[in-house]
């Protein structure tokens, strides 16, 4: 590009090379890139959806570790029903919440998945999570090889 392109007020993002746009993107979290840019046309699907961007899904990071908002479900419901089903099979790790890990690991099979991060558990919660016939359960028994969990338990001193 020549300095009088950058002058030309036409320009848009639409006009960026690949090169450019994965530097963009790379600045962007995952989960705001797939919400933000998914279906906005085949290119950006193309960019977006390249292994490297979805091997590992975090899904506990602000915009959705608190989805009681409309506006914070929308993402969380558009994550679940139009990226989760296009990328379920390149996932490799998946970090995941209470609020989230049954509503996301029990409604699709992952078939490269073998990495799993439990992020904010309690105790308790994970109990009742490690035992019975759970997905969690079913999972650890027959995918995972890679487990990380974080207990956050509230001591409180009276």
């Amino acid at each position: 590009m020549n300095m009088s392109t950058f002058n030309n007020n036409d320009i848009n993002i639409f006009d960026l090379s690949d090169e450019l746009l994965l530097y963009i993107f790379n600045k962007l979290h995952t989960i705001e890139l797939l919400y933000s840019l998914v279906n906005v046309n085949q290119r950006f699907d193309r960019l977006v959806f390249d292994s490297f961007y979805t091997h590992h899904l975090d899904l506990t990071v602000r915009p959705l570790c608190y989805y009681t908002s409309p506006v914070n479900t929308q993402i969380f419901d558009q994550i679940r029903t139009q990226v989760l089903p296009r990328i379920h099979q390149k996932l490799n790790k998946i970090t995941v919440d209470p609020l989230s890990m049954e509503c996301i690991l029990g409604t699709i099979y992952y078939s490269e998945l073998n990495s799993l991060s439990l992020v904010n558990f309690q105790s308790e919660t994970l109990l009742q999570h490690l035992t019975g016939d759970t997905i969690l359960i079913r999972l650890l028994t027959g995918q995972i090889t890679h487990l990380v969990i974080d207990i956050n338990d509230e001591i409180c001193l009276h």
